[in-house]
Order: structure tokens, then C-alpha cells, then sequence
């Protein structure tokens, strides 16, 4: 059986906006939406998170304990190598990627990108933004690579860009490999939304949006996109 393995990476010192995790976006804090909701994936077997060995990120750890997840820990600024460590602990062959400052990403979008990845002979996958005019809000979706890609992209490059965002050396060396990027259903076809949490500011406004409209860990992308456009327009 093929083992597809979600890795969340998460850690607490973001330099826009130190503490992010932890902090709280209506009733939950950052965190507990993202595992929960990557938790609910069918098509994913088990979910890692992969924070850095920095004494900051005990919490995390701590809390990653309330869920049914792997806590990997390894060098804050090595991403790649945390993934690939991951990998190995948790026996994947496929390694979905997702970045914890996305509050709504969705398993059901989760399980889109695993079955359309399966599908062909990809080399990479991804549906997490508007990638070759796919038209995918921002913050829904994931990236997926086999785990033999992950191990040869780790001992294929020093360059601390692809060690720090993990898939950027495939995108730096496309031509080498077979991308696809998921097209987006057309209740999700808005690449001009962009819910991820970069900023105190960014939570604020996410914040505000999930109170309002009474979002939760179960609302669906499509509920999310319809009631975010509600909002821009409030």
C-alpha cells in the first residue's frame, strides 16, 4: 500500500509576525485549525509537524500532542531536511506539503491533489495557489512530491532558497521534471483571494471574516470563498 504522508510546517519565529501559531483566529489558534482540518483528509495516511528544534517551538510540539499527529523536529532554518526526515519517520511515499499559515486548507482539496497526482505520471503536483493559470484561490490546497524526489532534491542542492522553501528547486529546474498544476473547480476559481496569515494585520482581517460569517474547522473551501466574497464587499 502506498503511504501519502501530510507534513505541516509550522514554527513560532516568523519574522512579520512573531508567535503566529499560537495566536488566536476566532475560538482556535492557528495551529488547531490547520491540523484539524488536514486531519480530516481521506486521502492522507498520516500527518506530521515539522517545527524547528528552537526551545520557542516546544509549544508547538505541546500542542500538537491534542492530535493524532507525528511531531518531527530539526533545524529551523533546514526546511528540506525536516521533510526529509519526515519522510523516513513516517515510512511516506508521498510527501504532501502544507505551510501552517493557511487556516483553510481544506481536506477535501487535500484529497483532490493526491487523487490528480495519482492520476499520471507527475513529478510534482500542486493546487495551494494559482500556479500556470490554474486559477486556485490562495490557501487552500497543498503540494505533493514522491518521497525519492524530496531525498534526491536533498542531496542534489547546498542552495539555502531550495533548503528553506523545500519545492522551490523543482520550479528553479522545471524543464527537468512533470509539473501539474491542479485546475481549480469553478466555485474556487478567485486566484485574486489570498487567505494565508503573513501579518498581525492579515489575522485581524481573518479574524473579523470568521466571527462575521461564522466559519469553523468543517466549512468547506466553497463555503469559505463564498462568504469571503460576502465580505470583500461588506
Amino acid at each position: 500500500m502506498t503511504q501519502v504522508v501530510a507534513v505541516v510546517q509550522a514554527r513560532m519565529g516568523s519574522q512579520r509576525f512573531p508567535g503566529k501559531m499560537l495566536a488566536k483566529l476566532g475560538e482556535r489558534d492557528l495551529l488547531s485549525w490547520v491540523l484539524t482540518r488536514v486531519c480530516d483528509a481521506k486521502q492522507v495516511d498520516q500527518v506530521v509537524l515539522a517545527t524547528s528544534d528552537n526551545r520557542d517551538d516546544d509549544q508547538l510540539a505541546s500542542a500538537a500532542a491534542n492530535f493524532d499527529v507525528i511531531v518531527v523536529r530539526g533545524s529551523e532554518n533546514d526546511v528540506l531536511d525536516r521533510f526529509v526526515q519526515s519522510a523516513k519517520i513516517s515510512q511516506a511515499d508521498f510527501v504532501v506539503r502544507v505551510c501552517a499559515d493557511n487556516p483553510f486548507v481544506a481536506a477535501e482539496e487535500i484529497d483532490r491533489l493526491v487523487v490528480a497526482h495519482e492520476s499520471g505520471n507527475y513529478d510534482y503536483s500542486c493546487n495551494h495557489q494559482q500556479r500556470l493559470n490554474n486559477r486556485y484561490a490562495d490557501g487552500f490546497g497543498a503540494e505533493i512530491i514522491s518521497t525519492a524526489l524530496l531525498n534526491t532534491i536533498a542531496d542534489s542542492t547546498t542552495q539555502q532558497s531550495h533548503r528553506e522553501h523545500v519545492t522551490s528547486y523543482i520550479w528553479d529546474n522545471a524543464s527537468n521534471y512533470k509539473i501539474q498544476a491542479v485546475a481549480a473547480p469553478a466555485e474556487l476559481a478567485f486566484p485574486e483571494i489570498k487567505l494565508d496569515i503573513d501579518t498581525p494585520q492579515e489575522m485581524q482581517q481573518l479574524d473579523e471574516f470568521v466571527k462575521k460569517f461564522v466559519i469553523t474547522t468543517t466549512s468547506s473551501a466553497a463555503e469559505i470563498v463564498k462568504a469571503f466574497n460576502k465580505f470583500k464587499n461588506c
